[in-house]
């Protein structure tokens, strides 16, 4: 009985401490169940602020491309909008030294008045070598003579050019026959005067006439060139179209950029400007601005400098002889406007500062 009381106060005793130590461990699982959730909403909250922050990462991104983008093709736009239109045809560069040279000019009288005096200078120079062929309709255009290769008819002139002089080869010829003749180095355009200063007139025709050579042409090459015609005298009923010979000269001048650069012919032989340099030079005078008729060139005087203008652009760099050395009495002594040892070099110089500035009367005309 004693021993029983004994155990029964121990149990006692015990028994808060047990029941005590049973409910610590429940505790702690609720206490662990609360850390992991806790540490879930952390985890999860965590996540999605990285989620956010990529969101918003990538949109920043995308709108700095965005802007990237835009301002590269602003970039490229105002590029490609500097950079000068080089026109529908590569053109070769002309040939040098040359054991030949042949120059065709699809033109009209102009044609005519800028080649009639070459053949002196070639003979001056001793240039046996060129010849120079004139395809002539009186006051063709480029669109005339366009509807005339599609035509076949023959309704052109054709001339040479040489040391020799002037040769009249057929009377009546066609555009397609002559471009397939001659293996031409150079092929010389020309629009007609009154249309010169008005560009709308110079295409599509001058494309098409090109095509049309290059599919008759027996030449492995040929170098296009185009002859810039010049205003009319301030006497010429038909001046009023531009108003006065000035601007008719600035006309011109405008469309011969405009076709330069649409084309890609870039070798201009600029009579316009030869004579307007002459025609601003004090001590080269006539009676009609250089021209017999108001509107055709003086016939001495007028035709060597055109001459000169055209030997300076399109032969001296292929044979590499100075005009300089030309010493050409052009005319019969005694008539009007002959070209002499007082007028030849002031001639020479007008025609050099056009090929030196094919666009501009210069202001060294005078010296």
């Amino acid at each position: 009985m004693k021993r029983l009381l004994i155990i029964l106060a121990i149990l006692a005793v015990c028994l808060p401490d047990f029941a005590q130590s049973n409910k610590t461990p429940t505790k702690a699982k609720t206490t662990k169940v609360t850390s992991k959730n806790t540490s879930n909403a952390s985890s999860k909250a965590t996540k999605k602020v990285a989620i956010d922050s990529k969101k918003t990462a990538k949109a920043a991104n995308k709108s700095s491309d965005a802007k990237a983008e835009a301002t590269n093709n602003a970039v490229a736009t105002a590029a490609a909008s500097s950079i000068p239109n080089c026109g529908y045809i590569c053109n070769p560069p002309l040939p040098y030294l040359p054991a030949k040279l042949d120059i065709l000019f699809i033109g009209n009288s102009f044609s005519i008045d800028t080649s009639t005096a070459l053949p002196d200078i070639l003979n001056c120079l001793g240039l046996s070598n060129v010849n120079v062929y004139v395809l002539y309709k009186a006051a063709c255009s480029m669109k005339e003579h366009y509807n005339n290769y599609k035509s076949g008819e023959k309704v052109y002139e054709f001339y040479q050019y040489n040391m020799r002089g002037e040769t009249k080869l057929e009377s009546a010829t066609n555009i397609n026959d002559v471009m397939k003749r001659i293996p031409y180095d150079i092929v010389i355009f020309q629009q007609y005067s009154l249309e010169s200063g008005d560009y709308s007139t110079y295409e599509p025709y001058l494309s098409k006439i090109i095509q049309a050579y290059n599919i008759n042409k027996i030449s492995p090459r040929t170098t296009f060139a185009f002859n810039m015609t010049w205003a009319y005298s301030s006497k010429h009923k038909n001046v009023s179209k531009y108003k006065n010979p000035a601007n008719m000269y600035k006309k011109i001048c405008e469309s011969a950029k405009k076709m330069k650069s649409a084309s890609g012919i870039d070798i201009v032989i600029p009579c316009g400007t030869a004579v307007q340099n002459a025609r601003s030079n004090k001590s080269l005078t006539t009676e009609n601005e250089f021209t017999r008729d108001n509107q055709h060139i003086d016939l001495y005087m007028g035709r060597y400098l055109l001459a000169c203008t055209f030997y300076e652009s399109i032969i001296a760099p292929c044979v590499g002889r100075n005009l300089r050395d030309d010493y050409t009495i052009y005319g019969k002594d005694g008539i009007a406007n002959q070209v002499n040892n007082s007028n030849r070099r002031a001639l020479q110089n007008c025609a050099r500062l056009a090929v030196a500035n094919n666009f501009e009367v210069s202001e060294f005309v005078n010296e």
